[in-house]
């Protein structure tokens, strides 16, 4: 027992993230064949999401571990400017791609349009709440923290986002409870871009409350303004998750953190030469 403790330990995120996508990639083929009842989806993913990895850390580091994948949700205090970032940037990007899209198409800025019905829902409000809540402790505050110490918070985060976007996968191919008709490389391209967001917002603040507002909001924002394609367009999809991406790309260029792409090993060799003779590199 304590040899397999030991396996699970020391490859314990490989075995996460590969049976997190395994786990949901049977669940939904279970729900799609009728196996399931379509009533355990909504929230049915997102508990198998957590649950998933929640034993695995258990298994590995014991009920220490599972604590400390909620250590990031208690901490609060931080700017109030984290908080308004992580609030009203989704909507900025989503009012700046339609205003180009009206200067593209003529419409002008009547092509920023809004739509509360959906989020009205109480049940959409719930899965958003949940989805966002364990999909920041997944991702984020482990996944990308793992990976951002091995890598960058960038490198980290766009690691992750491949699996992320591995992990939606089943839904986006059988068309099930997702934004219908996604583009499997334009979710690619918005889940870069949302991963790298929350990677440069978690390096700043160490928040995950932050991180959950973030998304929170990325995930109403598409409900409420038309740019996924069943209320936009495939092409207007495809030029959010792009600009999306480009524009948190700025955002660590200009704000960090740095290095946003990992040393050379060359660069990497000198910089602890340096450091262990006192010689400047």
């Amino acid at each position: 027992m304590n040899a397999f403790r030991e396996f699970v330990r020391r490859y314990e995120v490989a075995i996460a993230l590969c049976l997190i996508v395994l786990n949901n990639a049977i669940f939904v083929g279970a729900i799609d064949a009728g196996i399931l009842p379509m009533r355990l989806y909504y929230l049915g993913r997102f508990l198998l999401l957590g649950s998933t990895l929640g034993v695995v850390i258990l298994v590995g580091s014991g009920w220490r571990g599972v604590l400390e994948l909620l250590r990031p949700m208690t901490k609060w205090r931080v700017s109030p400017w984290w908080y308004l970032l992580a609030l009203t940037w989704p909507a900025t990007m989503c009012v700046l791609v339609l205003s180009g899209k009206g200067m593209i198409t003529g419409n002008g800025f009547s092509e920023i349009t809004t739509d509360f019905s959906v989020i009205a829902n109480r049940a959409v409000l719930k899965t958003i709440f949940v989805g966002s809540f364990i999909g920041e402790i997944v991702w984020v505050s482990y996944a990308i923290r793992h990976f951002s110490g091995k890598f960058t918070p960038f490198i980290g985060s766009q690691i992750v986002a491949v699996v992320w976007t591995l992990w939606w996968m089943p839904m986006v191919l059988l068309n099930l409870g997702v934004f219908p008709n996604l583009p499997p490389l334009a979710l690619l391209l918005a889940m870069l871009g949302v991963a790298a967001m929350c990677s440069f917002i978690y390096s700043h603040t160490k928040s995950g409350i932050v991180v959950l507002i973030l998304q929170m909001m990325v995930n109403s924002t598409a409900l409420i303004f038309p740019v996924i394609p069943s209320t936009g367009g495939i092409p207007t999809y495809f030029v959010f998750s792009i600009v999306y991406f480009l524009c948190v790309l700025a955002l660590y260029f200009f704000f960090g953190p740095k290095p946003i792409l990992p040393p050379r090993k060359s660069e990497s060799q000198a910089s602890v030469l340096a450091s262990e003779t006192g010689v400047p590199d």
